[in-house]
């Protein structure tokens, strides 16, 4: 379980200007939870998302993983939570060019200190898992942009997380694709995994079975999606 309690998150601007990215925030996402976080640009999502996924960390306030509270965690302590228990996928996919989809996917597993043997079952069953078994030595830019979402979707998964956290994961994809890449992450919760969207669309929102609604840093609205839908005019 996740929980964060009256988290505030504060950047300073120059000598004086102080902007609040986070005001107050509280929310609480159960084990197998699929949760949307939507809201527009500039309404603080992204900046929730790097605090659950313990990639920065709060101003004020407390969050809790597992019962544990990590806000006085160091950056070591950090980073090993995150290797152990968050997966990440991005709108710009984050695939290192240099790298071939098998190289991309296994990275996360070497920095686990996994044994080679290992890492290659685990590589090609992730990749499996989202269709790309047949794309494995293809570098990213051989790769459409769904593929490459996908191959960065294997990265995540790899490491076998049990949270999820998908930052506007359909953002550079037509729309055909991006219903692809939304039933991967259905199929993905449904087996299990928590998963947390961040998005600004309203179409992409309504997979989830829970909305969060998030307006200048403050949480506006916090529903179950009952009817897995929600119309643009609600957000």
């Amino acid at each position: 379980m996740l929980e964060l309690k009256n988290i505030k998150k504060y950047y300073k601007m120059g000598n004086e200007n102080v902007v609040k990215a986070l005001d107050d925030v509280s929310l609480t996402v159960g084990d197998g939870e699929f949760v949307a976080i939507i809201g527009p640009s500039g309404s603080g999502k992204s900046t929730l998302m790097n605090i659950i996924g313990c990639l920065d960390i709060a101003t004020e306030g407390d969050y809790l993983v597992d019962g544990v509270s990590i806000s006085a965690f160091k950056e070591n302590q950090l980073a090993h939570l995150r290797n152990k228990k968050m997966g990440f996928i991005f709108q710009g996919f984050n695939l290192l060019s240099k790298l071939d989809a098998f190289e991309n996917v296994e990275l996360p597993l070497i920095y686990q200190g996994m044994r080679k043997s290992q890492r290659k079952q685990a590589v090609l069953q992730a990749l499996k898992s989202v269709g790309m078994a047949d794309r494995v030595h293809h570098k990213p830019t051989e790769l459409s942009g769904g593929q490459q979402q996908r191959v960065a979707i294997a990265r995540a998964l790899a490491t076998r997380p049990s949270v999820v956290l998908a930052d506007e994961p359909t953002g550079n994809l037509d729309s055909k694709t991006g219903e692809e890449v939304m039933q991967i992450l259905k199929n993905l919760n449904d087996q299990g995994t928590t998963v947390i969207l961040i998005t600004h669309d309203a179409d992409v929102a309504s997979h989830a079975k829970r909305i969060v609604k998030i307006h200048d840093g403050k949480v506006t609205e916090d529903r179950a999606n009952d009817c897995d839908q929600v119309t643009r005019e609600e957000v």
